[in-house]
């Protein structure tokens, strides 16, 4: 009988790991995970998985100083370059696996932090591992899945797939789930917490991307990729000051293009366009085709009214490109504000919203033109164009703001009360609001609820001429008519020619005889030449009168006014055609 043959641990230790990193156990590995090639994914760890490996010892890269792999762990380009010094020797003394890590510690400095130089001899290492295999395909494009998740390195390196662009979304699934796993075993590294970061910011996913940054970046406040991005979400969490004091504190930085633009961005969002047109000039000194940083000083210059040189600009970035969404949202803007030519600026958003359909900044133009002229652009009212938009942000208040412009304009007052009544719920109402909500609700004949809103509003805020004005329209609805005359006979002699005007033209409702209210309606216009209400009141009475002589003279200086709305201009055209 034969003595059984007893291994030493030592040895069986060895054959567990050669079995492990064998290319027979890879190929099973791989085909027990394999998943359909169009995919474009191979399979993913669960979290648990990811736990149960945390307790695993290393087998790869267990004779390495487990100082040197925890640098590269780490992942910083500090934490990279002490385990790359750590690790140095002469070419030939290197160990597969030694060689492997420089590999690995390389190539994360190349794809993952490129401000970065590499001051160490990158060797030539073995291409038979997962590692290897897991960084080439992902340089093209491919997520790996076949590394067998032994470690955190292999775990994380598909990961850099995401650097390649156009990943689908399969990919970028599979990569958040892997970085998931990475940080449940090591936590704190840099390098996992930054690439969470960027693929949740490919993804515009902005709930916990702060959290990620501000962990990588208090371990590595000089890297140039991880400084960068943290301004840039801070920005969009409107912290500008600490993204400001961040941004200031990279090194050598003076004449970088990226830090330069970061600058421009938090002064223009502060207001300071002064500094904002500086940081741009430089940007355009170093790169004169920069045409994002040419359409960005166009958006300063209209900030600071310069409409000219803004015109000028335009037409200089409209020879290279007449189709980008900014260009068109700024060359409307342009139209709309300063050329004062709503149709220009019509057929300029219209070009946007065909080209990019959904653009939020295109449906909101639109909107904003479409509440002013009382016409639709792109066929669609006010409201139709907002209601994208609310569908995605339901507390969007501009968009709100012009939805409700839109239906008063069309006298569609239930739905104009729907958004009034949400718009004044919500905090910092402003004076127009109020105003819009107390005619929206005296059209649908609730006197009572907007003389009380009006009366809490204007104990809130007694100086705004807007909101007194709101209250007297609702208080003249509601109240005595001998005590609405006291009350705006009190306030005529402390009231401002804009405010008495308006006191006029309300009291011309009071008057019980056509002659009152013609001399209260002239003595509005004498206060305030361009009361367009009071203008408008002596066309109606006019009109009634059929004097339409001076009805049409009246109604032509509303249309000077107000040369943008539709519904006045079709007045006018209609009044022409009866004195015909």
């Amino acid at each position: 009988m034969k003595k059984p043959i007893y291994l030493k641990p030592k040895f069986l230790f060895f054959l567990a790991a050669l079995f492990l990193c064998s290319p027979l156990n890879a190929a099973r590995k791989k085909k027990t995970t394999d998943l359909p090639v169009e995919s474009g994914v191979e399979g993913t760890l669960s979290k648990g998985d990811a736990i149960k490996i945390s307790s695993k010892k290393r087998t790869y890269f267990n004779k390495i100083d487990p100082e040197i792999l925890a640098g590269v762990e780490m992942g910083s380009p500090d934490s990279i370059r002490a385990a790359m010094q750590k690790i140095r020797k002469n070419d030939s003394e290197y160990a597969d696996n030694e060689k492997v890590l420089i590999v690995i510690a390389s190539e994360i400095m190349q794809i993952v932090w490129p401000s970065e130089k590499i001051n160490w001899e990158i060797p030539v290492a073995p291409d038979d591992n997962p590692y290897i295999g897991a960084l080439e395909s992902a340089k093209q494009g491919i997520f790996d899945s076949s590394t067998g998740n032994v470690d955190f390195l292999t775990i994380l390196l598909p990961a850099l797939v995401i650097f390649t662009p156009g990943l689908d979304s399969s990919v970028v699934a599979a990569c958040r789930t892997c970085i998931t796993n990475a940080l449940t075993i090591k936590p704190e590294s840099i390098l996992a917490n930054y690439l969470m970061a960027y693929l949740l910011e490919k993804e515009s996913d902005y709930t916990d991307i702060e959290t990620y940054l501000a962990q990588a970046y208090g371990n590595s406040p000089n890297t140039e990729e991880i400084t960068l991005a943290y301004v840039r979400i801070l920005r969009r969490n409107n912290n500008l000051e600490l993204a400001k004091t961040i941004l200031a504190g990279l090194s050598g930085s003076e004449n970088n293009l990226s830090v330069l633009k970061q600058n421009a961005y938090i002064a223009f969002d502060t207001g300071d366009f002064q500094s904002a047109e500086l940081y741009v000039a430089k940007v355009l000194q170093q790169n004169p085709n920069d045409l994002e940083f040419l359409l960005f000083r166009v958006k300063i210059l209209i900030e600071k009214n310069d409409y000219i040189h803004a015109v000028s600009l335009l037409d200089v970035y409209a020879r290279q490109e007449s189709e980008s969404i900014d260009y068109l949202l700024l060359r409307a803007k342009v139209q709309l504000d300063w050329s004062k030519n709503t149709n220009a600026a019509t057929e300029t958003v219209e070009k946007a919203i065909n080209l990019y359909p959904g653009n939020e900044q295109a449906l909101m133009l639109a909107a904003k033109i479409s509440s002013i002229t009382d016409a639709p652009v792109a066929g669609k009212y006010a409201d139709d164009l907002t209601s994208q938009v609310l569908l995605r942000d339901p507390d969007n208040k501009d968009a709100m703001l012009y939805a409700l412009k839109g239906l008063i304009k069309r006298e569609n007052w239930q739905e104009a009360y729907e958004i009034s009544k949400k718009l004044i719920s919500l905090p910092n109402v402003n004076s127009e609001v109020v105003s819009m909500y107390v005619e929206t609700c005296l059209k649908l004949n609730k006197n009572n609820e907007a003389y009380e809103y009006a009366r809490r509003q204007l104990e809130l805020r007694p100086n705004d001429e807007d909101v007194l004005q709101a209250y007297i329209l609702a208080y003249t609805k509601v109240g005595n008519r001998d005590m609405v005359l006291k009350y705006i006979d009190n306030l005529m002699a402390t009231s401002s020619s804009k405010m008495k005007s308006y006191l006029y033209y309300r009291r011309s409702f009071l008057q019980m005889t056509e002659e009152g209210a013609l001399a209260d309606l002239r003595s509005s216009l004498i206060s305030n030449p361009r009361n367009d209400d009071a203008l408008f009141r002596l066309y109606e009475l006019y009109f009634n009168k059929k004097d339409y002589r001076k009805a049409q003279y009246y109604l032509r200086q509303v249309v000077a006014i107000n040369p943008n709305d539709n519904s006045v201009k079709q007045l006018n055209e209609a009044l022409t055609k009866l004195m015909q």
